[in-house]
């Protein structure tokens, strides 16, 4: 069984940003990755990635759309 610090370490290890867009196109948050999102955001991880590589339009109502890495440190702050 892995400590909560190695699963967060390991999550950390995998970083595949994407902002989430409401119907008006409007970015309402961005993510790291679709574990965070399923964690933080209530989201479904499997479903988010349908979304990403084009096999689904939305999941509950958002799109997806992958950023760099330099843009998700922008959008929560850090550089």
């Amino acid at each position: 069984m892995w400590s909560k610090e190695s699963r967060e370490k390991q999550s950390n290890r995998f970083i595949n940003p994407f902002k989430v867009i409401d119907y008006c196109g409007d970015v309402i948050t961005v993510y790291k990755n679709s574990v965070e999102a399923q964690r933080a955001g209530g989201f479904q991880s499997n479903a988010i990635r349908q979304v990403l590589n084009g096999r689904a339009k939305t999941h509950k109502s958002f799109t997806f759309e992958r950023i760099s890495v330099d843009d998700y440190l922008e959008y929560i702050g850090e550089e």
